[in-house]
């Protein structure tokens, strides 16, 4: 931090030496004009040398700061070259006057006044520093004017130079303390960007090993079960829904789809139980009443107050005849007949996973009859409440009208996928997204073959 600091004081001096340069020429010109001397021209290079000098000290320290001992030194460097500056400065006083026009009489004055104040911005960090220089520069100021004008007038000037360099003085330092201020200011969002990237990056890498276990999750779902379709669009880097598919020793398949509460990690961390004690029920052979009462009592006693997981269990059975249907706080599950019966509705008539003790847990479930080209379709909500960029929902109307234009025994989920990006297009989404469809006859066609 004293680099830095030292570094952009550094950075200020040169910036303010141009300024000097710049002056001590107009100066030249305009003095130099009227009664050109050797003294002005020797003044002028005088200022012009210090000036130079100043402005390289930035280059020269950012080049090579060294040790502490070494920056003690370019600060005195940059103290006695202000002083030497500010006594030069004051010494245009002594220029004669009477060959000046009466409105540039002052000029002489003017310059140095000018140029302190212009200088306050190259001792922000080193107030002690600008008082020297104005100390270097009054005296030099009086000193002259007394010398060329008598001592008759020393009293009057050294009141009127004292006020000037007390304003100056309360200038820099009403500048160095905002400047202070800015740096820590500066500094601390530096400190904060830091830890908020350090942040960022474990849970980048906590996300990277969540997504990871969260894919062999899914995948140790059983795959390529016939008759069976599923969706999983994640809201972010993580999808808080969870399918699951598993066969039993018996050949009966069993299906779970699972809204856990919230969003991303947090959401996804309760599927890692739920598909443990899914996949481990369901290779024992147990039925779904058995199931979803072992899954409430497990994410009752891990999730905390306020997070449960919204379910859908099925099982079907191996000659695929034969839907037993548990719905705990999931949108209906549609069943869809081609014999004219239309298109049945299972509401959930239970509560979701998680939120009441074993005591209270209701595990009843529906028994359905499936015939070739029936169709069961279950989802999670962020299906039908997916937003366009108008706030317009997709709805149930809109999934009825696709299923109802279905051919029996036609899988609609990629359409159904096809449908729903076209019509959110570029708006976020806003929940994630789940769906199973299950195909009657084409499972019964595939047993068959096998």
């Amino acid at each position: 931090m004293q680099e830095q600091k030292i570094k952009l004081l550094l950075q200020q001096a040169g910036t303010s030496a141009s300024f000097a340069i710049g002056a001590a020429c107009v100066s030249l010109a305009v003095l130099g004009w009227y009664h050109p001397t050797p003294w002005l021209l020797a003044w002028a290079l005088g200022v012009i040398l210090v000036s130079l000098a100043r402005r390289g000290f930035h280059r020269r320290f950012s080049a090579r700061p060294g040790t502490p001992a070494d920056q003690a030194r370019w600060l005195e460097r940059h103290k006695w070259s202000g002083i030497l500056s500010g006594i030069l400065w004051g010494l245009l006083a002594a220029f004669p006057t009477g060959y000046l026009p009466q409105a540039l009489q002052i000029y002489p004055l003017l310059a140095p006044a000018l140029v302190a104040t212009a200088a306050i911005s190259s001792y922000g960090l080193r107030p002690d520093h600008y008082r020297a220089f104005l100390l270097g520069l009054i005296g030099a100021l009086l000193a002259a004017h007394g010398w060329r004008h008598g001592a008759d007038g020393v009293a009057i000037d050294f009141v009127m130079f004292a006020i000037l360099g007390l304003m100056l003085d309360i200038m820099a330092h009403r500048h160095a303390r905002a400047l202070h201020q800015a740096m820590d200011a500066q500094q601390a969002l530096e400190a904060a960007n830091r830890r908020l990237t350090e942040q960022h990056k474990t849970i980048q890498q906590e996300e990277h090993i969540a997504r990871h276990v969260f894919h062999q999750l899914t995948l140790s779902s059983d795959q390529d079960i016939p008759g069976v379709h599923t969706w999983n669009q994640a809201m972010g880097s993580l999808s808080g829904d969870l399918i699951q598919a598993a066969l039993a020793p018996q050949g009966d398949v069993f299906l779970f789809l699972g809204d856990f509460t919230g969003h991303g990690l947090p959401a996804a961390l309760g599927a890692l139980p739920a598909s443990s004690v899914f996949r481990t029920m369901v290779h024992k052979g147990l039925d779904v009443p058995v199931i979803a009462r072992e899954l409430n009592s497990k994410l009752y006693t891990l999730l905390p107050t306020g997070y449960f997981c919204c379910a859908v269990l099925m099982r079907l059975s191996a000659d695929r005849r034969c839907l037993t249907l548990w719905n705990g706080g999931l949108p209906p599950v549609l069943i869809q007949c081609p014999d004219g019966t239309g298109l049945k509705q299972v509401a959930a008539d239970n509560l979701p996973l998680g939120v009441v003790a074993d005591a209270d847990f209701s595990a009843r479930c529906s028994q359905w009859s499936l015939g070739p080209g029936d169709r069961v379709l279950a989802y999670s909500d962020g299906l039908t409440e997916a937003e366009n960029v108008d706030g317009e929902m997709w709805g149930r109307e809109r999934l009825t009208e696709l299923l109802q234009a279905a051919r029996p025994g036609e899988a609609v989920l990629d359409r159904l996928k096809e449908e729903l990006l076209e019509f959110t297009n570029l708006a976020p989404a806003s929940d994630d997204i789940s769906v199973i469809e299950v195909l009657a006859a084409e499972t019964a066609a595939r047993q068959a073959v096998a």
